[in-house]
């Protein structure tokens, strides 16, 4: 029984911001999985300024689709969000004093916004230029608040926002990533010219954070090659968080055996995180886990990685079946439960699903073989 192709969904919400006094419009894009998930279900988020700029969001968007394709980092909620006026929303006078209104949008209207869709608390941003500076005066003004930030080619009061950094001991170094351009007057020379004295200039600071040099890559181009660089070193460890679980030889085989079920579910919700926040397994890490196991003959260990998997990702219908295959033989009663709601949810969720009448042809197969 073939699993679906997942398909991700893009909302545009439309609101009146108090802040700006005016109309403001925001895309909210859900992950391909976000429509089986349950409330425990929190996903980090990755708000993207200069929404208005296609050939910046679209590069940035597919790259983090195609990294969450090859698992180098997890699904999220992203916030794209379009400037009205970006060198006026995002020019810093000062870091002291009032906010900038576009801070204090994204901090309160644009969190509100997006409360409904389950956010967790690890957030990311992302600018280039004017708003790449702005990043890291929001990463500056409140690190509770963002996670990480992401500067593509800041130059807009580059300098004292270092120096704000470097007094600043709330703000975890290591969760700053900018990236610069060539250094050529046709490149990112004026920017390049900037990052090269402040280097020199604060090695310390910049020895503590994450940087990267497109070398002959013009202004634009920066974070076209540069995003793909800075975020699979924030996700750097969410690769590998389930590698030493059920660890497998060449021939796919457990190397040695777990101590009990109870054991190696502790050790999975442990690895469970993303930073300081609890972030479930995927669905492909869960599928993952369970062959591993199942592989084995520990049919026992795979039935509680599907029952967890049941718990976070309750409307997606494989998992149904697969609970209901490893529960033939020892519990028909439930087993015929996973069956039905696979049978449910397959008419009720995939309305996209090409082979969906094949699949459902087989549950009926199933029912017939078992006389229900």
């Amino acid at each position: 029984m073939s699993i679906s192709v997942f398909g991700q969904n893009t909302d545009t919400l439309k609101f009146h911001s108090k802040t700006f006094n005016s109309e403001r419009t925001i895309y909210i894009t859900t992950p391909e999985f976000y429509k089986y998930q349950s409330k425990d279900v929190k996903l980090p988020v990755i708000y993207l300024l200069d929404g208005q700029h296609e050939w910046f969001i679209n590069p940035v968007q597919n790259t983090i689709r195609y990294l969450q394709y090859t698992h180098q980092m997890p699904q999220a909620i992203v916030v794209t969000i379009p400037l009205v006026n970006r060198n006026k929303e995002c020019g810093i006078k000062t870091l002291d004093g009032e906010e900038l209104p576009l801070y204090k949008f994204i901090i309160t209207e644009v969190d509100d916004e997006i409360q409904k869709y389950q956010p967790s608390k690890f957030k990311i941003l992302v600018g280039h230029s004017f708003s790449a500076s702005f990043s890291l005066y929001s990463y500056l003004r409140n690190p509770t608040y963002f996670s990480a930030v992401i500067a593509n080619t800041p130059l807009d009061s580059f300098r004292e926002l270092i120096l704000a950094f470097e007094t600043n001991n709330q703000t975890d170094k290591r969760k700053i990533f900018i990236s610069i351009g060539g250094g050529a007057k046709h490149e990112d020379f004026y920017h390049r010219k900037s990052f090269d004295t402040l280097t020199q200039e604060f090695p310390i600071f910049f020895n503590s954070i994450n940087t990267f040099i497109a070398e002959d890559a013009g202004h634009n181009a920066v974070p076209i090659l540069a995003t793909p660089n800075l975020l699979t070193k924030l996700f750097s460890e969410f690769n590998g968080r389930y590698s030493q679980i059920a660890l497998v030889d060449n021939d796919y085989k457990i190397i040695n055996k777990p101590k009990s079920i109870e054991d190696e579910m502790s050790k999975l919700e442990k690895a469970s995180s993303i930073g300081n926040n609890f972030y479930p397994p995927e669905i492909a890490e869960l599928n993952g886990l369970a062959s591993r196991y199942w592989n084995s003959d520990l049919n026992d260990y795979a039935k509680a990685i599907y029952e967890m998997a049941v718990k976070y990702y309750p409307n997606y219908y494989d998992f149904h079946l697969q609970l209901y295959e490893l529960l033939l033989s020892t519990d028909k009663d439930q087993a015929k439960k996973h069956l039905n709601k696979a049978e449910e949810l397959l008419n009720t969720f995939e309305t996209t699903l090409s082979n969906k009448q094949n699949i459902l042809s087989d549950i009926s197969d199933e029912k017939n073989k078992n006389g229900w």
